[in-house]
């Protein structure tokens, strides 16, 4: 009796154990093959068929969709360049240019990957196709809850953000390149209490 009590007792730590560390390597599979630009990180290889188990395991977990290896590549942020955490209640001026793409996108989510959803009929997203540029194609934009001339993304609420930039149809897919890449600054220009 005694000698299956400790065995049971052995069985119960080790599937404890064992769900534990899969669950902390699928929670920081993340990390593995990022590349890393200024705030922005991406997974190049994430969507490929030869991704590894636990970068699999996580976009299962989470939900997400990702880019195709020759599809292009997605950039996120969670913070701004100085590394602060991105806030929807705050005002960001997003700058400079991105890499050749056949069209661009920059969406704003919850860290729970669900979209954020402005009033006043936003989108909560801009295309490159509808961006105002500078004359040496960079640009400028705002992002926040308060309506800006020009660019201008909204958000709404309170609470942290990730901004996420997807280039498609890009040479900049190769992870090879990835992390030479210029990508736009963030920068905080205020926030609302604080």
């Amino acid at each position: 009796m005694r000698f299956t009590l400790l065995v049971m007792v052995a069985v119960a730590i080790a599937l404890y154990l064992g769900g534990w560390s899969a669950k902390w390597a699928v929670d920081h599979s993340s990390e593995i093959g990022t590349v890393t630009v200024g705030p922005w990180q991406a997974t190049p290889f994430a969507g490929a068929p030869d991704a590894d188990p636990y970068s699999k395991a996580r976009l299962a977990t989470v939900g997400n969709l990702t880019l195709g290896t020759g599809e292009g590549i997605q950039f996120r942020s969670a913070s701004d360049d100085t590394g602060r955490a991105l806030r929807r209640e705050c005002s960001y001026r997003i700058g400079g240019s991105t890499p050749p793409a056949r069209v661009f996108t920059l969406a704003a989510y919850l860290p729970d990957g669900e979209l954020i959803r402005p009033a006043d009929g936003r989108p909560g997203w801009l295309t490159s196709n509808n961006l105002m540029r500078n004359e040496d194609n960079s640009f400028a934009l705002a992002v926040g809850p308060e309506a800006r001339a020009g660019n201008w993304l909204a958000t709404a609420g309170r609470g942290e953000m990730i901004l996420v930039l997807a280039l498609y149809d890009t040479p900049a897919s190769a992870a090879s390149g990835a992390s030479s890449l210029s990508l736009p600054t963030i920068r905080r220009e205020s926030c609302a209490n604080g």
